[in-house]
Order: C-alpha cells, then sequence, then structure tokens
C-alpha cells in the first residue's frame, strides 16, 4: 500500500481538524438553537400563565364581587336632618349578615322623615336584602317592593366618567370626580346625581373600593324644605387596601 506524501498527511490532518471543528460548530449552533427555542418557549408558557391567571382572578371577582366583600362588613353613615328652624340627628348603618355561593344579605337600619300630619316627624326603618354578590341585583328582601332592584351602596370600580349606574333610585351616569374629606381624610370619589319633581340626591363613590361615602337629599314637601347629609363615619372596611 503506497504511504501518503507528508504535505498530503498535513493536508488530511487539517481537513480532518476542519471536519471536526465544523461538526462541533453545527453541534454548537444546534445546541444553542434549542435553547433560543426552549427560551422562548418558557416565555410563552409564562406570558400564557399570567394571561390565564388575569382572567381567572377577573372570572373571580366578576362571580364574587370587590375583594372587601366578607360577612361582618359595615358602614355607618351621620344623619343630619335639617328644616326650617330645626335639625335632627341620626345614624344609618348597612351591615353584610352574610356572605356565600355568591350571594350577600345585607341589613340595613335607617331613618327618614314622615311630614303627613302636617309636621316633621323622623321615622326608623329596617330591611334585610340577598342580593348577587357580582351584580348587586336583589333576589329576596323583608320588602318586596326592592326585589330586582340593585343595591345603591356600593358601585363597580372600573368605571369613569359618563359610566352608567344602577341603582333602585334608577339608571343614571356619573358626572364628575371630586375630593370629599371624610373617615378622616381625603378620598377621590366619583359623584352620581338624581333630579324628581320632588327631590334631588347626590352620591358620593369612594373610587378605591366603590363605597358610598357620602350622600345628600333634598326633599320638598308642602311648605318645608328638608335636607339631609349622610356622611361616613365609621366602617371596618379598609379603605386602602381595596384593590
Amino acid at each position: 500500500m503506497e504511504l501518503a506524501k507528508p504535505y498530503e498527511q498535513k493536508f488530511n490532518i487539517r481537513s480532518e481538524t476542519s471536519h471536526a471543528f465544523q461538526h462541533a460548530s453545527a453541534e454548537k449552533k444546534s445546541t444553542m438553537n434549542r435553547k433560543t427555542v426552549l427560551i422562548i418557549a418558557v416565555s410563552a408558557i409564562i406570558i400564557l400563565s399570567s394571561a390565564v391567571g388575569v382572567y381567572f382572578l377577573t372570572r373571580k371577582f366578576e362571580a364574587t364581587g370587590p375583594s372587601w366583600l366578607r360577612a361582618g362588613a359595615f358602614v355607618t353613615y351621620e344623619q343630619f336632618f335639617e328644616w326650617t328652624g330645626n335639625n335632627a340627628t341620626e345614624y344609618m348603618t348597612w351591615n353584610i349578615s352574610a356572605l356565600e355561593n355568591g350571594s350577600v344579605n345585607v341589613h340595613l337600619i335607617s331613618h327618614g322623615v314622615d311630614t303627613s300630619g302636617g309636621s316633621v316627624a323622623i321615622t326608623t326603618g329596617e330591611v334585610d336584602w340577598t342580593l348577587d354578590a357580582a351584580t348587586r341585583e336583589i333576589r329576596s328582601a323583608s320588602d318586596s317592593n326592592y326585589v330586582g332592584e340593585k343595591c345603591p351602596f356600593w358601585i363597580e370600580k372600573d368605571v369613569t366618567v359618563g359610566s352608567t349606574i344602577d341603582t333602585f333610585y334608577g339608571v343614571n351616569t356619573i358626572s364628575r370626580s371630586e375630593s370629599i374629606f371624610v373617615l378622616g381624610k381625603q378620598r377621590d370619589s366619583w359623584v352620581v346625581e338624581y333630579q324628581w319633581a320632588t327631590s334631588t340626591m347626590t352620591r358620593w363613590y369612594d373610587k378605591s373600593s366603590g363605597i358610598a361615602l357620602k350622600i345628600q337629599v333634598v326633599l320638598y314637601r308642602q311648605d318645608v324644605t328638608i335636607q339631609i347629609t349622610e356622611t361616613a363615619v365609621q366602617s371596618n372596611i379598609d379603605l386602602e387596601l381595596s384593590p
């Protein structure tokens, strides 16, 4: 067998080395490509997981209502009544008495006025509602007049000026944004205004929680005008933690 010449041996060695280098480079590129594909796949999984998480959190909010909603949550309002030469102070409280399977039981005690006797008399009333946690719709009540209406003591949070608000006072829109001093500090709120033939109402809703912070009513009765201002003065709901 003929032996290869020295320069041929050198060429063969260089050629084999070159082929080995090319093979190693190809493997390295292949490994890098696999790593790139893996990184892209993992990133896609993370993005998809985040999207799914946001979706289910949103659906959970839709199904259960706001995060502060829990049994025992309450808000108490000072009710200040004022009419010609007179005034009176009472308190209104709504309380979440139970929360189960998407239903909320609310107990309300409040005060109103009666002018049927020719003078202004402060009245007391209580009512119990069972409502849908997500929609605020009252499913059953101790007073059937409320059934099918929507609870007015909190609203949805994904709203802005011009958004439609539905409560048992009627369907209306948010007219403006306003900061008011209540529960010890300035709070940003949405304002909803109502006007009827014999009364007007303005309601301020906390932007963070959706909870009604202040209510002002003017009643025009016979020869007397009565102004009622209801301001939140106590609550065990941490409005700062309401997302």
